[in-house]
């Protein structure tokens, strides 16, 4: 009910700030003409831009959420990365904290892990995490705060192992690690990158090249009556 709600709120703000920058599209395209013949089509195209950008953001959200595998929800924050060997991060966008490792492949070993997954790194076949919870403990509402202990999941094997400490996790890794909040999290897999680059394309190239097209012929017209 509540993500719904949030939902709701964040849609309509999205509609006004889109009406907004519309009005201030137009109001700009209008003065520009002053004491001139207005291109008027061309101003309410100009007009139209932001609204029609965000109804393509929304729409573009949809379609590759119905057609693309693992993608994240980009309206609830849901989220599955894909890992290698078949495994991929799971989690709720209201409860990140509770994220887990799953195998798509059909009798892989489930990792036993002790709890939630908080943050994690991906290194090769190695996962670096942190707890968000533990199974055995009661739920906190402070709990984001609080050291569950951190693990080193092997995914090609499946095994994980459990180490107390920031210190010990390091050690096992060799190195530093850089731990990011599940929600954050984007697999390192070589296909996911390149989907991921290809899917920023799709969402921001056809918006960014309507506004730059509808004000370049805006200039144009504008310059054309100058030399006029």
């Amino acid at each position: 009910m509540f993500e719904w709600i949030g939902l709701l709120f964040a849609t309509v703000a999205m509609c006004v700030l889109s009406v907004v920058l519309g009005v201030v599209f137009g109001v700009f395209a209008w003065l520009m003409f002053w004491g001139r013949r207005r291109p008027l089509r061309l101003i309410a195209f100009v007009t139209m831009i932001p609204l029609a950008s965000a109804a393509y953001l929304v729409a573009m959200a949809i379609l590759l959420e119905l057609v693309v595998p693992n993608q994240p929800d980009e309206f609830f924050g849901d989220f599955n990365e894909p890992l290698p060997h078949g495994y991929t991060l799971t989690g709720l966008g209201k409860m990140p904290d509770w994220a887990y490792f799953e195998s798509q492949v059909g009798g892989g070993p489930q990792p036993q892990l002790l709890g939630g997954v908080r943050a994690l790194e991906e290194d090769g076949d190695a996962i670096y995490g942190a707890y968000g919870h533990l199974d055995s403990q009661a739920y906190v509402a402070d709990e984001a705060q609080i050291d569950h202990g951190y693990f080193v999941f092997d995914i090609g094997t499946g095994r994980v192992n459990n180490v107390k400490t920031r210190a010990e996790l390091n050690a096992r890794a060799g190195h530093t690690v850089h731990l990011v909040e599940s929600q954050f999290f984007h697999s390192q897999m070589l296909g996911r990158v390149w989907l991921r680059r290809i899917e920023n394309v799709v969402f921001f190239a056809p918006p960014a090249v309507g506004a730059l097209w509808s004000w370049f012929l805006l200039f144009r017209r504008r310059l054309g009556e100058s030399k006029g």
